[in-house]
């Protein structure tokens, strides 16, 4: 599984055994979360889609068809079960996983469980091979491609640093990049004398071909990296990966991608879009705990960039990608939680849950472009937005509505203030409902009157 180019060929863990073994494993060594994680299937009923998770725990599995899809996106007494898994107060109405994840209580139990361990001196340490492996299966990656930073600014640093790059040379980036995935590239430009552009976007864009032909025109003979977000932290808007390395690997133009959002948001198949490196940030929609991060590398790159940070065995070649988690001493409960993180998803679903959020999102969507004063700026089309939705804020400045939202609703957003855009946006996910989405817009309507 370590060898080979792409990753669209590893379906998962053979067909979820090894997933479904690891969680037994973890059991077996007398963590406590894999147990909950199963009686969160069984609580749900979750039609099958892991049927093994109980089983794998010790604790007895349900019959049920696997891979059967199970409840749908409007089961409203499957979502309140899901609901009550987190720790949000009944009156809180948060909009802003596109910042950060509210980890239920699975996910927060299991990295309190590791750090109380270390506190007993019986650190369970962390099984890097099985982590690998789920976030493999999740994601269609290939295992060994994978190092775990912090959180996607990190990652996006490793590569920038990295990168052999010379005076003169250009990077291509977006009007739309989050400073995560920005500042890496203007501190290595400063330092190196590298020319960095960053092109406007149309907002929203017609279709897909329109955002390829912006790089298409910018590209020159200096340009040596490209690097993109995979869904903007601005709009929501999907660019298209896949037809950008189309066009700039043949070029030699290697292809970065900040996708902060896409796991646990929207279906991902690292080895089918294939660039040089993506870096991500679990703690958003896949609900890990803050500090849980991951880079991505193409085989290639494995043994070719430079790391960052030197510890031991930073110039093991044969440690491949590994190479980037030798960061010295690290808390590794964050890592605890991004296992359970995985464990949680996978036991509802993850189409269940990606089809859930398309469907509050495109309410939210709906709703807001009945409200006069506000333009909705995501793009209109699902196949080009994903989980977000921007929009003008009218005649009362977006900073002004988000702070009366907070004081009078208790309702948490974002404002999109950077590049000048001055923008309201709300991120839905698995814990808020219909009816949330549907007060969000009055609320929104009762402000701007």
């Amino acid at each position: 599984m370590r060898g080979g180019r792409g990753g669209s060929n590893f379906a998962g863990m053979s067909d979820r055994r090894e997933f479904l073994g690891w969680l037994g494993a973890a059991a077996a060594a007398g963590l406590a979360w894999p147990r909950s994680v199963a009686a969160l299937e069984r609580r749900l009923g979750a039609g099958g889609l892991l049927p093994s998770a109980a089983a794998a725990a010790g604790v007895g599995a349900r019959s049920g068809a696997a891979g059967s899809f199970g409840p749908g996106p409007g089961d409203d007494d499957f979502w309140e079960l899901v609901r009550q898994e987190f720790l949000i107060p009944s009156d809180r109405l948060y909009l802003n996983v596109g910042t950060l994840g509210p980890q239920p209580r699975v996910v927060l139990d299991a990295a309190v469980e590791h750090m109380r361990r270390v506190a007993m001196t019986y650190p369970p340490g962390v099984d890097w091979s099985g982590l690998e492996q789920a976030l493999g299966a999740l994601l269609h990656a290939q295992p060994a491609g994978f190092a775990f930073p912090r959180n996607t600014t990190e990652g996006m640093s490793f590569v920038a640093n990295g990168l052999e790059l010379k005076a003169g040379d250009e990077i291509l980036t977006t009007t739309h990049e989050h400073i995560g995935g920005l500042c890496p590239w203007q501190l290595v430009a400063k330092r190196h004398g590298l020319t960095l552009r960053e092109l406007p976007l149309p907002v929203p864009p017609a279709d897909a071909g329109q955002l390829v032909d912006v790089f298409r025109k910018a590209v020159t003979r200096r340009t040596r990296v490209v690097s993109v977000s995979h869904v903007t932290f601005t709009t929501g808007l999907v660019m298209p990966v896949r037809e950008l390395v189309d066009l700039l690997r043949p070029r030699g133009i290697v292809v970065v991608v900040d996708g902060a959002h896409p796991p646990g948001l929207m279906p991902l198949d690292l080895g089918a879009l294939d660039p040089d490196f993506y870096a991500s940030s679990p703690h958003k929609w896949l609900l890990a705990p803050q500090g849980t991060g991951f880079l991505w590398l193409r085989e290639e790159w494995r043994t070719r960039l430079w790391p960052s940070v030197g510890s031991g065995d930073w110039d093991n070649l044969k440690l491949g990608a590994q190479r980037f988690n030798h960061l010295g001493t690290l808390d590794e409960s964050r890592l605890a939680g991004l296992a359970a993180a995985l464990a949680f998803h996978q036991a509802i679903g993850p189409e269940r849950v990606h089809a859930r959020i398309r469907e509050l999102r495109r309410r939210l969507a709906e709703g807001l472009a009945t409200v006069p004063g506000v333009t909705v700026v995501s793009p209109p089309d699902d196949g080009l937005v994903a989980g977000m939705v921007a929009f003008t804020t009218g005649r009362v400045p977006a900073l002004e509505l988000q702070q009366r939202l907070e004081k009078s609703a208790n309702m948490r957003t974002r404002v999109i203030g950077e590049h000048g855009y001055g923008w309201m946006r709300l991120s839905p996910h698995i814990y808020n409902s219909p009816a949330e989405m549907d007060r969000a817009v009055e609320l929104i309507r009762k402000e701007l009157a």
